[in-house]
């Protein structure tokens, strides 16, 4: 037995479109049949494989970044009301892929705002169970000389209780985002840990604003 494993794409430059690879492997011998005669003994396998696209799902928190402006106190503050914008980017590799979406829920103390960038973007909230979900649809290749890339950006707002003062809460839970491959046909899902109000990637973050105060 061997096993192969497929370069990483989503890094590459030069992406190939639709990979695919034949294996063929043959093995022989000789056998000593009863008469003490060498008999010959070839078998042989022939695989065609077809090798599925690498997709991603990223995810950031933002206070001073992204399209909307964000209000209210930092380090958030027990019974004031905080806005964070979270942005989400998913990438896809070496072949189309139909039906992407990205779905996620928030926490029982966060609110939906309702802005969301660009407008054009179908995406969906629920108010009773706080289920996002973001229908991405079809997507091509992408890499970095290609405009392939889908990124959406929304906005949140949190006001936490006396109960949470000190803590880091989660502003959204986990994420997962699905997609069908067109050309293997395969089943393909990427998750994203659930993001909390240390929101480091933002260069104005600084130790502290993560935790909830008085």
């Amino acid at each position: 037995s061997f096993s192969i494993t497929p370069k990483n794409a989503s890094n590459s430059s030069r992406i190939v479109i639709n990979p695919d690879m034949s294996i063929d492997v043959s093995v022989n011998g000789s056998r000593r049949s009863e008469s003490n005669v060498p008999e010959s003994i070839v078998s042989s396998a022939k695989r065609h494989i077809r090798v599925s696209s690498d997709i991603s799902l990223a995810g950031q928190v933002t206070r001073s970044g992204g399209p909307f402006v964000n209000s209210g106190p930092i380090p958030p503050k027990a019974e004031q009301t905080t806005t964070y914008t979270i942005i989400w980017t998913v990438d896809n590799t070496s072949s189309s892929v139909s039906n992407a979406q990205v779905k996620s829920s928030l926490p029982p103390y966060m609110k939906w705002v309702g802005k969301t960038d660009p407008s054009t973007e179908s995406v969906s909230y629920n108010s009773v169970n706080g289920q996002i979900v973001w229908d991405v649809g079809n997507m091509g290749t992408y890499n970095p000389s290609n405009t392939h890339r889908r990124q959406i950006s929304f906005q949140v707002s949190l006001t936490p209780s006396v109960a949470q003062v000190g803590q880091v809460l989660n502003i959204i839970n986990q994420s997962t985002f699905t997609a069908q491959d067109d050309f293997t046909n395969q089943q393909l899902n990427s998750t994203l840990n659930a993001l909390n109000t240390r929101y480091s990637t933002d260069p104005a973050y600084k130790d502290g604003d993560e935790i909830i105060a008085i």
